[in-house]
C-alpha cells in the first residue's frame, strides 16, 4: 500500500477489512471532522463507562478536553526543565528497587523486562502527575501501577462480555477485586485517570521493545554510552538533544508500533467521502495504517531493516525528524489537533530510563530464543515472562 492508503475496520462484526485508497490523512481528518469521532473510538475500545467506574465520556465537553490537552502540551512542557531533577531522582530510586528484587546469577541479575520497565515508568510518571511527595506514597504508587493493568484486563473482558453483565460494576469488581474504585470528586478523578492511563501505558510498552533491542545490540549500548558521556551533567536540555538516542528510539518504535493502526475515528452517522467512496456506516471505525506508512520504501529505504541512525545519516525526507514530531509519515502520536499532547513527557521519561540503564549496566536477554511479544487484534503486546540480565558496569 502507498502512503495515502487508509484502512477501515468495523469492530464487533468479525473485523471486516476495507481498503480506502486516494485519501491523504489531512483530507481524511478535515472532510468529516464533525462526523468521525476520536473520543467515541476510545470510549468503545476501553469501555470508559465500566473501566472508569461508570464514567460517561460524553459528559466532558469537547472544549474542556481540548483545554486540558493544551495545558499539558504548552504549560506542562514549559515546566519540564524544572521538574527534571525530581524525575532523575525517581528513576535512580526505582531502578535500584527493581534491581534489588531481581534474581542473582553468576553473570548478573535477572529481571522481567515488562514488569521492570512498567514499574519504573509508572513511578516516574507519578512525579509528573502528582508531584514528588504525593507520588512517593506506596499506596498511591501501587494503585497507579495496578490501574493500567486492570483497565487493560477490563477492556479485554468487556469486549466479549454480554451487555447485561458488563453494565454496572459487576464484572469490573470481579476483575479488580475492589468494591469501590477511587473515591473522591468522581468527575475530576475519572478524567485524571483517563489521562493517566494514556500517559502511563504507552511509554512502558515502547520501553519494553527498546530494552529488547538494546539487549540484542551491544554495539548500540556502547554507542549510546559514548554519546551520553559527552554531556557534562545530565540536564533536560541536553538529554532531548542527543541525536543517536532520539533516532534509536524512533527507529525501534517505527519497526515495532504498539498498534498497526492509528488516527482512529468512529462514524457517528453514515458518511460518504466527497470522492464518492468509501461509504462509512454509522458505528464503523476508520483508521490510518501506521504500519504501511512507516514501512513505505520512499520515506524509509530498506524499510524492514533496523537502522538505529536512520534519522541522522539518511538523505531521505525523514532526516533530522525528532521522535516527538507529529507527521503523516510517523503517525504514532496521532495527527492534527488531536495529536497526543503528552508526547514530550512520555519521551523524556523514556529517554531518562534508557540513559540510566545503559550507563549503569550491560544487558542481554536471559534466553535469546524466548518469545518477546504477542498480538491481540491490531495491538502488539509484550510477554510478561521475557527476562533480561543486567550486569553492573565497571568504571
Amino acid at each position: 500500500m502507498d502512503t495515502e492508503t487508509l484502512q477501515t475496520i468495523v469492530f464487533w462484526t468479525a473485523s471486516i477489512l476495507y481498503a480506502i485508497n486516494g485519501l491523504g490523512i489531512d483530507t481524511f481528518l478535515s472532510e468529516a471532522s464533525s462526523v468521525l469521532s476520536q473520543r467515541a473510538v476510545y470510549a468503545d475500545m476501553f469501555g470508559f463507562k465500566h473501566t472508569l467506574n461508570n464514567f460517561n465520556h460524553n459528559e466532558i465537553a469537547q472544549v474542556k478536553s481540548r483545554l486540558l490537552g493544551r495545558l499539558i502540551q504548552v504549560q506542562g512542557v514549559n515546566h519540564l526543565p524544572k521538574i527534571f531533577p525530581y524525575l532523575v531522582k525517581r528513576v535512580e530510586q526505582s531502578l535500584d528497587e527493581q534491581v534489588a528484587l531481581g534474581k542473582t546469577r553468576p553473570d548478573g541479575i535477572s529481571l522481567p523486562v515488562a514488569c521492570t520497565v512498567r514499574t519504573i515508568t509508572s513511578r516516574v510518571m507519578g512525579v509528573l502527575f502528582f508531584g514528588e511527595k504525593t507520588s512517593s506514597s506506596p499506596i498511591l504508587a501501587d494503585a497507579l501501577l495496578r490501574h493500567s493493568k486492570e483497565m487493560v484486563s477490563c477492556m479485554a473482558a468487556f469486549r466479549i462480555t454480554p451487555s447485561f453483565l458488563s453494565s454496572g460494576r459487576f464484572v469490573h469488581g470481579i476483575l479488580t477485586s475492589e468494591s469501590e474504585y477511587w473515591n473522591g470528586p468522581e468527575h475530576l478523578a475519572q478524567t485524571l485517570l483517563g489521562v493517566w492511563f494514556a500517559a502511563a501505558h504507552q511509554p512502558w510498552m515502547n520501553l519494553d521493545f527498546i530494552i529488547l533491542q538494546l539487549c540484542r545490540r551491544p554495539d548500540i549500548q556502547d554507542a549510546l554510552r559514548e554519546e551520553i558521556d559527552t554531556l557534562e551533567g545530565l540536564t533536560y536540555d541536553k538529554l532531548i538533544e542527543l541525536p543517536l538516542l532520539d533516532s534509536f528510539i524512533k527507529e525501534t518504535v517505527r519497526l515495532h508500533p504498539l498498534d498497526i493502526l492509528a488516527v482512529r475515528r468512529k462514524a457517528l452517522q453514515p458518511y460518504t467521502f466527497t470522492s464518492g467512496s468509501p461509504h462509512i456506516p454509522a458505528g464503523a471505525t476508520v483508521a490510518v495504517s501506521s504500519y504501511d506508512l512507516m514501512h513505505n520504501s520512499t520515506d524509509y529505504p530498506s524499510s524492514n531493516d533496523f537502522q538505529p541512525r536512520r534519522f541522522i545519516d539518511t538523505e531521505s525526507s525523514v532526516r533530522g525528524t525528532k521522535f516527538t514530531e507529529v507527521s503523516e509519515k510517523f503517525p504514532v502520536w496521532g495527527y492534527g489537533s488531536l495529536a497526543c499532547p503528552g508526547r514530550f513527557h512520555a519521551s523524556i521519561v523514556m529517554k531518562l530510563v534508557i540513559a540510566h540503564i545503559v550507563m549503569r549496566y550491560e544487558m542481554r536477554l536471559e534466553d535469546e530464543k524466548a518469545r518477546t511479544f504477542w498480538s491481540w487484534e491490531t495491538f502488539i503486546m509484550p510477554y510478561e515472562s521475557t527476562r533480561f540480565v543486567v550486569k553492573e558496569r565497571t568504571p
